[in-house]
Formats: structure tokens, sequence, C-alpha cells
């Protein structure tokens, strides 16, 4: 089906093509944003956000053609920056202005980037008189998932390291662990029991604290040993703490790992303590960095609404204490 307008001829089927394939591309840069900065949202928003964008570029066609007038207005670098803005809202609400402005920069970046190697794509697939863009569309979505998956990836494991390393302070009534948290994405234990977040702290920080019999026994509960389980129960301070965690890792396929509750967790940042929401202390028998850098793994659920409101800048682990806060 093709219709005439201008002296212009428009095929149907091919703009229902170039449709999708923004509709795609845009939902993709929204859903890479999303990733990469731990934004909460959900398909149904991205959807819409996704819809607004390729609204956006129908009016932007159809004025090519002059099918409709302000060609010049919808091209116009505040009319695209609104527009994008208005995406990022629908995408993401409620949201704050500083928040807003990172996810513009990510959502601004992933767009450059995929949108340049589509538009090179475009002219190497089609000539330079005659751009194949729908061809360029398609290599600009794959660009979006390589650069989400592999590209992040890769940058992630180099900045993760000093971003997302967290000061977190664990507290067991008046005592207080501060250590070194990593914001650890492949963190996704939780309490059986709860569903409760788990983080992973090496077990000498919070033996400290534990009675000198139930410090020695945690190897045998590990491995399951009721008597040490026992033992662990009789000691009522910490009965109510107590939590087992299974898990299943690479080259295990199945183990446990004893837990217990803290009082409450906070994210130390700016000179501020942020509660976080409740957590299970899991214990780990090894040092989790050799390079000594971390000393927790922290679940992403667990800071997820907190993350996005702060600035972190490369963390300098403190030493990690059983004693009361400073």
């Amino acid at each position: 089906m093709r219709l005439l307008a201008s002296n212009y001829v428009v095929y149907v089927d091919v703009l229902l093509l170039y449709l999708a394939a923004n509709f795609i591309c845009d939902y993709l840069l929204l859903w890479a944003t999303a990733a990469v900065t731990l934004a909460k949202t959900n398909w149904r928003r991205l959807c819409a956000g996704a819809a607004l964008g390729t609204a956006h570029f129908l009016l932007v066609y159809l004025a090519s053609l002059r099918i409709i007038p302000y060609y010049g207005l919808l091209r116009f670098i505040p009319t695209i920056l609104a527009v994008t803005l208005i995406m990022l809202l629908v995408t993401f609400h409620p949201v704050s202005l500083r928040r807003l402005v990172k996810l513009a920069l990510h959502f601004g970046g992933l767009g450059f980037a995929s949108g340049g190697i589509g538009l090179a794509a475009a002219y190497v697939l089609g000539t330079p008189a005659e751009p194949n863009t729908f061809l360029g569309l398609i290599t600009a979505t794959a660009a979006i998932l390589i650069i989400a998956e592999l590209g992040w990836g890769v940058v992630q494991t180099s900045m993760i390291r000093s971003i997302y390393q967290l000061p977190i302070s664990i507290h067991f009534g008046d005592e207080i662990i501060k250590v070194i948290g990593l914001l650890d994405t492949g963190n996704h234990l939780t309490d059986p029991l709860t569903g409760t977040p788990v983080i992973v702290l090496e077990q000498e920080l919070l033996a400290r604290l534990l009675p000198p019999d139930l410090a020695a026994n945690l190897h045998q509960l590990k491995s399951g040993d009721e008597k040490a389980l026992t033992q662990l129960l009789a000691a009522s301070r910490w009965s109510s703490r107590f939590r087992v965690i299974p898990y299943s890792s690479l080259g295990s396929k199945s183990g446990m790992l004893v837990g217990f509750r803290p009082d409450m967790v906070t994210l130390d940042v700016s000179g501020q303590s942020v509660p976080l929401g409740e957590a299970i202390v899991a214990l780990c028998s090894h040092q989790l960095d050799n390079a000594g850098e971390y000393q927790a793994l922290v679940p992403p659920s667990l800071v997820h609404g907190v993350l996005g409101e702060f600035s972190f800048s490369p963390a300098v682990s403190p030493a990690a204490s059983g004693g009361e806060g400073q």
C-alpha cells in the first residue's frame, strides 16, 4: 500500500517497519539506561517512553515529506531535548531533578554511540546518495545490546571497585561493624522464609562479636552439624538472629551459609548514615577480595532506592572493626 503526498510516495508497509524499528530502538535505549543506572521501572513504562519517542519520529518523518508543517521545529535541538526528558520522566517517574540529569546523560551517551554506529552502517549498506535507513536502525539496535551487555560489562568491571564500593555499617545491639561492601549484581541471595536480601560478610568480622564457642562452631554449622546448631540456639542473645541460607554457585551445586539478622544496616555517605531495608548477614569463611578493598557483598535490591540520590567518589576502605561506631 502506498500514499501520495507532495510529490512523494509513502509506502505504508515501509513506514510501519521504520516505526517498529524506532520503537524497539527507543525501548532498548531506555532499558539499557535503566540497566546501567539501576533505575527502577517496568515494561509498561518502557513501552510508554518508547511510544513517545516513536511518535516524535513519526512527526519528523511526515514533516520531512511536507505532509505536516513544522519540520524545522520538530528537529530543533531544544525540542529533541524536551522529548527526551519527557520520555525519561514517563519511564522512571517519580525521579528527582538530579537523578533525571544522570538518566539523561546515560541515555544520551548510549544514543549517540549506537546512533553513530547505525548512521555509519546506513551509508555503508546503502549509498552516499541513498543511505539504507532501515538497516541503519537495525544496526543501531544491535549496537545498543552490544554496548549495554558487553561494553558496559567491561566498563562496569573497572568502575565497580571505585564507584560501587559502599561504606556500610552493620549494627548488632551496641556493636557496629564498619566495612566496605561491593555492590554485587550477581548476589540474589534471600532468606528462604522471609525473602529478605542477604549481605555476604567475611566471617572473621562478625566472629569477634560472637561468644567464643559459637565462633568456633560456625564451620560445623555450615556442614549441618546438629550438635553445633543446638549449642548456638542455647545462646539466647543470638538464637533469634540465627538464619540458614541455602545457595548454589559455579563449582558447587548447593551449600549452606550461616546468617544472622542485624538490628540495622546503614549506608554511610556524604556525612550521613542512611538506613537501608531489612537484611540478613551471611558469613563467608574466606576473604572476599585478595586486595582487601571490600569485605562484604551487597545485593542491589538492598540499595536500589538509595543509590540514585548520591554521587559516590572512590571509596577508601576504613579499618573494619567490631567496636562501637566513632
